[in-house]
């Protein structure tokens, strides 16, 4: 429980303040997904931001957007032992476990560019 609450205070900070909004490599473009999920207080419709890592004449690292994208139907279920609590409730379901949280909109993007959250 104590686990599951920090988790939450965590995500919360993550919406309200930008120093510690989501920042995560995309895993996938076809279909489109990233390694976060209900952890980070993912909700269907949030939108992220794309942003691709150019490094300018001075040798300086710098983020471009690319696009924005939004949060779709299937979410990752990362929280704090959300495997064991959906195995137990599942009695020889054939459901597969999800591992990563699905994203609407965009093209032209390849993994590794970051996302991270938009208001």
């Amino acid at each position: 429980a104590t686990i599951k609450a920090a988790d939450a205070v965590i995500a919360k900070l993550q919406k309200a303040h930008d120093v510690f909004k989501t920042k995560t490599p995309l895993y996938t473009v076809d279909p489109l997904t990233a390694k976060i999920g209900l952890k980070e207080g993912l909700e269907k419709g949030d939108k992220f931001e794309v942003l691709e890592q150019t490094i300018n004449d001075e040798g300086t690292t710098k983020y471009v957007r690319k696009g924005v994208v939004r949060v779709g139907d299937q979410i990752w279920d990362n929280r704090y032992m959300a495997g064991e609590e959906q195995q137990a409730d599942s009695t020889n379901s054939a459901k597969p476990l999800i591992d990563r949280t699905l994203f609407k909109g965009g093209e032209r993007f390849y993994p590794g560019m970051l996302i991270r959250q938009i208001k």
